[in-house]
């Protein structure tokens, strides 16, 4: 996956949350960036040997348990530029956190921090480092009062 399909992804997911007035139309725009997550997503769960059940925890935001979600959850990962396998990406992350603040100057700040608190997370395993990632940036994230609407 490309920069511009991420881009194109979080721009629709975040304008399904800002536009959309009435609860029907917001629950419909979110439904529609969640099938684009599903699409983008397929590489990896065909890779990975994934379920829909474990792409719909992923996008529910669920904690990964087993090692085919922790390994699908580092494929994604690796797909949106926030890990290379190996390590936490802060540049990728931060670019995937900057569309999807959009022009919020606190919020971009929290991202920032949280993208320095989880810089050097690191594992050889990569499946595993999926989950020390996301750890990291949920608890950044839960810290600050950040909380991205499923």
């Amino acid at each position: 996956m490309n920069r511009l399909q991420v881009a194109l992804f979080l721009t629709v997911f975040v304008l399904a949350h800002v536009q959309a007035d009435e609860a029907s139309d917001k629950e419909q725009a979110k439904e529609q960036a969640k099938q684009m997550l599903r699409s983008m997503t397929q590489k990896c769960k065909e890779a990975e040997g994934a379920s829909d059940d474990d792409v719909e925890a992923m996008i529910d935001d669920v904690m990964p348990e087993s090692q085919v979600q922790k390994c699908f959850h580092s494929c994604v990962q690796q797909q949106f530029g926030v890990s290379d396998g190996q390590k936490f990406l802060q540049q990728g992350f931060l670019e995937i956190m900057m569309m999807a603040v959009g022009n919020d100057e606190q919020q971009q700040g929290h991202a920032k921090e949280v993208a320095e608190e989880c810089d050097g997370v690191a594992n050889e395993d990569r499946c595993q480092l999926a989950v020390d990632i996301m750890t990291c940036v949920k608890q950044g994230m839960e810290k600050r009062g950040m909380k991205v609407d499923r």
